[in-house]
């Protein structure tokens, strides 16, 4: 590594060890929360730890958090923001990127769908019929991928209308939102045709299986969705390279920013301003990174090189713990939340410490099952206790006469007769009635 990259390096670690007493080379492989928490570990599994208070903990929370109960009402003048994806590296305790907003009007919205948080989505009792429109930050897998998994199955569980897709335009015609959907149609003809031996739709209202993308030109601020007294606005992000997003939801006197992913920018400043919640990307430092994702150390060949490629991806793309600490302390929200950060008892203390230098609101490291609850007069925090072996939640169910008519008729309608020939009868393995 140049020396100058060197210096670079050396000076970040020390600008955010200010308050920990510690430069971060010197933190690396210690496992101590300073001031988050006591000897336990900060996660237990999926859930968040109980450091010895009355109920669970939430890493960077210090007022009491409830235990969420999935199904929980919500009032006529309430949101609820839901966490099912909070990480860019797949974890059991931090899938990939999702966030689930309830409104008390009856709306539903997801923002982002990223690999392993359709498992999150049906521990939280959300049946897909609630997940017909999905606000895509950027294209990136870990904010994407199990689009595959709703798209797919939707229609075969309970929802029977179209899936409407928003997200960022690209350069050409060949990338952003619109071809993303038109190709993940084409990816999942099988799929779609091994299904419709189902109703997959209804007789008035469109078919599960239509995807109905709207294309947001990136580099602009407009408004994405307008209805039912709900407003959510899009605004350019800075993220990996053109294409990327960030989005305003406003209803009711009430409103959240989520970021996406995206370097700190004065877009977020402009529109974050005075919000209740801004929910905003945050990474680690390029050397935990590059120790976390290599198990190289400081004296190891090779380190040099991982710290250069950590470097150079935070600069493409991302927000550094202290940038999120300046974000937060010029908008001010009610409630400020780190996501898309990896959780870890040698992680959030200095991180708190880098954001706590700027930010001295209410503040929050978003792990999976974190939910949040907000009126215009108060706000809730909860962790979810997911259980892990759940079922698809009870779905919407439609009289048979709503329900149009199947594109095959039958199970077998799609099976070659010289294969079904070779299918064992039921006869064969079934046991015979008891008398």
């Amino acid at each position: 590594m140049s020396s100058s990259r060197q210096i670079r390096s050396s000076s970040l670690q020390e600008t955010l060890a200010q308050g920990s007493g510690q430069t971060r080379r010197a933190f690396l492989g210690t496992a101590v929360v300073a001031g988050v928490v006591g000897s336990g570990s900060l996660l237990e599994g999926s859930h968040a730890a109980d450091d010895g208070r009355d109920g669970p903990r939430v890493p960077g929370v210090d007022r009491p958090v409830k235990t969420f109960v999935p199904g929980t009402p919500l009032g006529p003048d309430q949101m609820r923001i839901s966490f099912l994806g909070t990480s860019f590296l797949p974890r059991i305790a931090q899938e990939c990127n999702s966030v689930y907003v309830e409104l008390g009007n009856g709306d539903d919205f997801v923002f982002d769908f990223g690999s392993g948080v359709s498992a999150k989505y049906v521990a939280m009792g959300v049946p897909p019929s609630r997940m017909t429109r999905v606000f895509l930050t950027h294209l990136h897998a870990d904010h994407m991928s199990d689009l595959t998994t709703l798209y797919c199955f939707g229609p075969s569980q309970d929802r029977k209308t179209p899936l409407y897709v928003y997200g960022p335009s690209g350069d050409t015609a060949a990338e952003g939102t619109r071809v993303f959907c038109r190709n993940l149609k084409k990816l999942t003809r099988w799929h779609r045709e091994g299904f419709s031996f189902l109703p997959t739709g209804l007789k008035v209202g469109g078919d599960g299986y239509d995807l109905i993308a709207t294309e947001l030109p990136y580099m602009e601020t407009g408004v994405a969705y307008h209805r039912r007294g709900v407003t959510i606005t899009h605004f350019p992000a800075i993220h990996d390279r053109d294409g990327s997003i960030s989005y305003k939801l406003e209803w009711n006197g009430l409103s959240m920013v989520f970021s996406g992913d995206t370097k700190p920018n004065d877009y977020m400043l402009r529109h974050g301003r005075g919000v209740d919640v801004l929910i905003h990307e945050m990474v680690v430092p390029v050397d935990v990174w590059a120790a976390k994702n290599s198990g190289l150390t400081p004296e190891d060949d090779g380190w040099d090189q991982a710290v250069a490629v950590a470097q150079e991806v935070q600069d493409s793309s991302h927000t550094p713990e202290p940038a999120l600490g300046y974000i937060l302390g010029k908008t001010r929200p009610r409630l400020g939340i780190a996501t898309h950060f990896q959780v870890n008892d040698d992680t959030v203390g200095p991180a708190l410490d880098a954001v706590r230098t700027w930010y001295q609101g209410e503040f929050a490291f978003a792990i999976d099952g974190f939910v949040v609850t907000l009126s215009k007069t108060d706000m809730e925090l909860a962790m979810t206790h997911f259980d892990d072996f759940s079922w698809y939640p009870k779905p919407k169910l439609y009289p048979p006469k709503l329900l149009a008519d199947p594109k095959y008729d039958g199970p077998y309608a799609q099976l070659n007769d010289r294969l079904l020939a070779h299918a064992i009868p039921k006869d064969v393995y079934e046991p015979p009635p008891t008398a």
